[in-house]
């Protein structure tokens, strides 16, 4: 995308680069149930074993202390990557700053709701509500209204 808006400098695309693969992760660990009904596992097995979870247990829906350890670093992990990538909307021009804050604000907010759920995906999918999604909205164009252009 920034590619596309002109921006063409490593600096703005590393940052690009964390919200990405932020969004993509948070999308995969708001939908572990959904893939796993589809037979796919995004869960990165080396953090299943550091935390003694296996395959087998996911695949039975276990939901444990083990499970919610394997959440807990990958929300943080993607919670760091959005963090990291933020900046870059003060970086470009309003209107895809509006864009990227809002899709970053979006991913921080399912990530949160995986934690205000105890980490438990398995048995309910995150769900942002029309109320938030609106809120969201009004604080990033706030945000982006008040904010320095690029």
């Amino acid at each position: 995308m920034l590619w596309l808006c002109g921006y063409r400098d490593a600096a703005r695309q590393a940052l690009s680069d964390a919200t990405c693969t932020a969004l993509q992760l948070a999308n995969f660990w708001q939908d572990i149930a959904r893939d796993l009904e589809k037979g796919r596992i995004y869960i990165p097995l080396e953090a299943m074993e550091r935390h003694g979870y296996t395959v087998e247990d996911l695949q039975a829906r276990r939901e444990t202390e083990a499970f919610r350890a394997v959440m807990r670093e990958l929300v943080g992990e993607a919670r760091r990557l959005f963090l990291e990538g933020l900046p870059l909307t003060r970086q470009v021009d309003r209107r895809l700053a509006a864009d990227l804050e809002l899709f970053s604000r979006g991913g921080l907010r399912v990530l949160e709701k995986i934690e205000g759920q105890n980490y438990n995906v398995l048995a309910r999918r995150p769900h942002i509500s029309r109320v938030e999604r609106a809120w969201m909205l009004v604080g990033t164009l706030a945000r982006v209204a008040f904010a320095k252009a690029a």
